[in-house]
């Protein structure tokens, strides 16, 4: 089963559901990997490791997780950030 979140038009993430497992996807464009790699030491070993093992294809680098904990959740929300600033209250 796969699930995306879109936000205006753009797809934020990806969640894949299979049994026992589970899988975030998110694709980050040029611009999106180049604010990651600006702030790439605010994010964990794993994450860093995952960007930097990721394929790069025509329409960016994707980078695919599968958490078994929530170890990985601030970070997953902050590579959401680079795909789309918050909404301001």
């Amino acid at each position: 089963m796969e699930r995306l979140w879109n936000s205006g038009g753009k797809t934020l993430c990806a969640l894949y559901a299979r049994a026992n497992c589970i899988g975030f996807m998110v694709i980050l464009g040029k611009d999106e990997r180049l604010k990651f790699e600006e702030g790439r030491n605010n994010y964990s070993e794993a994450v860093q490791k995952a960007y930097d093992v990721s394929r790069t294809y025509h329409d960016g680098k994707w980078l695919m997780f599968e958490p078994v904990d929530t170890s990985l959740f601030d970070d997953f929300i902050n590579l959401l950030g680079v795909k789309r600033k918050p909404n301001r209250k």
